[in-house]
Parts: C-alpha cells; structure tokens; sequence
C-alpha cells in the first residue's frame, strides 16, 4: 500500500493495514476536541464560586477569551494523548522495526523521508487544532458572550506554537527512545516541559491578561518574555536532530531485541568470553529493574487511587449528612463546607472550614468565629462580646443593600458547638465539584471501573511495552 503513492501523501493519511488514521477521523477528533472543551467549560462553571474564581479567573469569566484559553490547553492534553496513543503510527519508532531500511534500499531518500513524516504530522496537528479552534468559537457564539475578534489571533498563535514544539520534541526523543513504552514516557514529558517552560519563562503571565492579549506584538516582547525564541530554538534543534539521527538509523537493519525469531522451546544464552559465565537473555530472561519499578510505581498509584477516591466519596457523604447535633468529628475537628459569603475575607463561599469542637469550660474569646446552633440550625459568627455566659455575635460582611446589623445575635454559650480553626479552599471546590453531576461520575463510576477491571487494564499496558 505504501508504495503506490509518495511517502508524504501516505504519511498524511497514516495508512497503514493495522490502523487507518484517515482525515475524516481527524476532522471528527476536532469537532469532539471542540465540543469537549466547550463542555468542561460549563463543568468548570459550576465552581464559579471557589477558589478557581481567585487562582484561574482566566477561565471563569463569561468571555470568547475564557472559552478559547481554556481550548488551547485541552488541545494540548488532547494531542499528548493522541501522540501516546497512536506513537507506534506517529513517530520515527518504525525505524527501529526497519520499516525505513527496504525503503532506502528502493532508492527513497532519507532526508524527504525524514521532513516528510515531520511535516506530516505537524499538518494533522495544525488541522485539528484549527478545527477544533472554529468549533470552539462558533459554540461561544450560542452563548452570546461579547464578540472581541482582538485577541483570537493571539490565542490561536499560543496554542498552534505550544501543540508544534511538542511535536517536534516528541518526535526528536522518537528517535532516541528503545521501547515504546519509553517513547510515550518521553511524549508526555515533551507536553509536561512546555507547561514548566511557560511558567518558568513568565509567558502565563502574558497569556492570561485579556489586555495584553489583545496586542499581538505582546506576545514577541523580550522583555516580558524569552519563551519564543527558547521556543523557536528547540524546534530548529529538534528538527536538525531528526534529520541527522533519522539518516543515519535508517541505514542499518536492527535486530530484533527479543527471542520471538527463536523455534518454541529454545532460549537464547550469551557465554562471556572471559569468565564462561552463561547469561539468559530473550523472553525468559529476567525483567529489568527498570520495569520491575515501573509496573509497582503503576499498581501502587491505581490502588492508591482508587482507596483516596472511595475515602473521599465517604467524606463527602457524612459532610453531607451532617445535622446540627450530629456534625462530623474527624479527631475532634469539625469540618463545615460554608456555603455564603458572611464571613468574609476570613472564609469565602464554599471553603471548607475547620472548626475545633469545645466543651462548655473551653474559653471563648472576643474576636474568634464561632460555629453554635440556634432553632436547629447552624450558623457561624464572629464574637463581638461577651457578657457572662452570653455571646453577642454578628457577621462579618453584608451583602449590598441589607440592613447592616440585621445578622447580630444573642447566643448562650452552650450552644456553642466548636471554634473555627482554619480552612481548606481547595478541599472546599474538589467537594462542591463531587456534588455535580459530573463529579459524582467522577469519584464514584471511575474507581468502580478501575476496581473491577484493573486486571485487564494492567495487561493491556504490560502488552503495550514491548
């Protein structure tokens, strides 16, 4: 099949008896790139009120800029994980299976080989992208957020440059990687550098302003950040080293590296010339170090993973069920999720609080924050003062246009169920994403899955190794 046409016209449609990446299937990978984003948007929405609004305000506007800041990162997540997937069928390993060597043999050139597959792939990673990117803007339409075409361009530019440096280092480190395995190791850690070198080089902090975004000439100011012209030169490097290292793998045929050319029932044995020792190598010779670590590093995430998403599922579940009188008391701490805004800066909406539980002999101080029940509900006020076993308490932010003082009360001081001790913001938004719809699938479908089905899962990636 991959002789009747030009080696670029074949790696454009990635043709191949096993597996068939045909344009049609990257133009339906940018319509579910597109729509996928646009999705996690309206997930990422329903914690407009946490501490996402404070860290990431970025994404949490309603604005085209949100929208499509948001895309360019899923884009980035989207290709590592199509370049892992499919890294067999993407990059420069097939000239270790000698898929290059007959080739070469025939009269095809090394160099037009090596561009052709380079420029290949970053094709299909253009046309995904900007698909992607056109979907994702004409789904923001429907929301009838405020049109600004300024920054578009700019965005477009960041995503596009970030997706093709990674290509190019993925397709680099293709050619040094032994294994599979390895390769895709290497692909996630080509995606996991460009973030570092984002955030190392100042370039978030140029991306994230919907001002500075709107002047494309920000984006190239050195003095604001050295990210494009780190950038351009590990592209021109990567790109020189798959020339030079793809031409001269290619020349030599590779011998396979396992004992699968050997009749059943014969091992293959290495003698050393100078002691007479005898060495097993092949299939039953033993696993490396290497992977002996990976595979428990592998099962002692999955099993801590799955014990972290039950024990917090738990959590949730008593925080949940929590009535006055009967709060959740974790080591004589009781955790609150608060769920206004009336005590503010102290503890924004829908952190999660800490409350220390008291007796009636603990002293409670002017100034401290209390958590007391009155008429069978709970509330949470700071103490103004105190006058014997009276506590006078009143919140500390009012919301516009209510009547200040209107929240003060008069409180004894057994009602006084604990004393706040400090907050959790992160905690607070995890827990109010467990109580979407999505997050209940989350925390409660994705471990289920795991737990009974991680022997599958594990042997297919042990058969991916190789």
């Amino acid at each position: 099949m991959i002789y009747k046409n030009s080696y670029f016209k074949k790696e454009l449609r990635q043709a191949y008896m096993e597996n068939k990446i045909s344009t049609n299937r990257k133009i339906a990978s940018a319509f579910f790139l597109g729509l996928f984003s646009f999705a996690l948007y309206f997930v990422v929405q329903t914690l407009q009120k946490s501490v996402l609004s404070d860290v990431v305000p970025e994404i949490m506007q309603p604005s085209f800029f949100s929208t499509v800041y948001l895309y360019i990162h899923i884009a980035v997540v989207f290709n590592s994980s199509y370049f892992i997937f499919y890294y067999d069928y993407l990059f420069f390993s097939e000239i270790r299976k000698n898929s290059w060597y007959l080739l070469i043999q025939m009269g095809y050139h090394p160099v037009i080989m090596c561009f052709s597959k380079l420029f290949a792939l970053m094709y299909s990673v253009f046309l995904i992208y900007t698909v992607g990117f056109a979907v994702m803007v004409i789904l923001t339409f429907l929301l009838k957020y405020t049109f600004i075409v300024t920054y578009l361009p700019t965005l477009y530019i960041v995503g596009l440059a970030d997706l093709l440096i990674i290509t190019s280092l993925s397709m680099m480190f293709s050619l040094y990687a032994k294994t599979v395995i390895n390769g895709r190791y290497w692909a996630f850690f080509s995606a996991v550098f460009i973030f570092v070198l984002k955030i190392i080089s100042g370039e978030y902090e140029i991306i994230s302003n919907r001002v500075s975004m709107q002047n494309i000439l920000a984006l190239f100011d050195l003095e604001l950040s050295m990210y494009w012209p780190v950038g351009t030169a590990i592209m021109i490097a990567c790109c020189l080293i798959c020339l030079f290292r793809s031409k001269n793998l290619a020349k030599y045929y590779n011998l396979p590296s396992d004992a699968a050319i050997l009749p059943a029932g014969m091992d293959l044995v290495e003698i050393d010339s100078k002691t007479g020792k005898r060495k097993l190598i092949g299939g039953k010779a033993k696993k490396g170090w290497r992977g002996r670590i990976v595979d428990t590093v592998t099962t002692l995430f999955l099993i801590v993973f799955i014990c972290a998403a039950l024990a917090f599922n738990l959590f949730i579940i008593l925080i949940n069920a929590s009535t006055p009188g009967q709060e959740v008391n974790i080591r004589g701490v009781i955790p609150f999720v608060f769920s206004t805004s009336t005590m503010q800066p102290e503890i924004m909406i829908n952190d999660l609080a800490y409350f220390q539980k008291i007796d009636v002999q603990y002293p409670i101080d002017e100034g401290q924050i209390i958590l007391f029940e009155e008429s069978n509900v709970l509330f949470v006020e700071r103490v103004i003062s105190r006058a014997g076993n009276q506590l006078n308490v009143d919140i500390d932010n009012y919301p516009p246009m209510s009547q200040i003082g209107a929240m003060k009360k008069t409180v004894t001081r057994q009602a006084v169920h604990g004393v706040y001790s400090g907050r959790n913001r992160w905690l607070g938004a995890l827990i109010l994403f467990a109580n979407t719809i999505v997050g209940r699938l989350l925390f409660l479908l994705v471990p289920a899955v795991l737990l009974f089905y991680q022997g599958q899962i594990y042997k297919y990636f042990k058969k991916n190794k190789s």
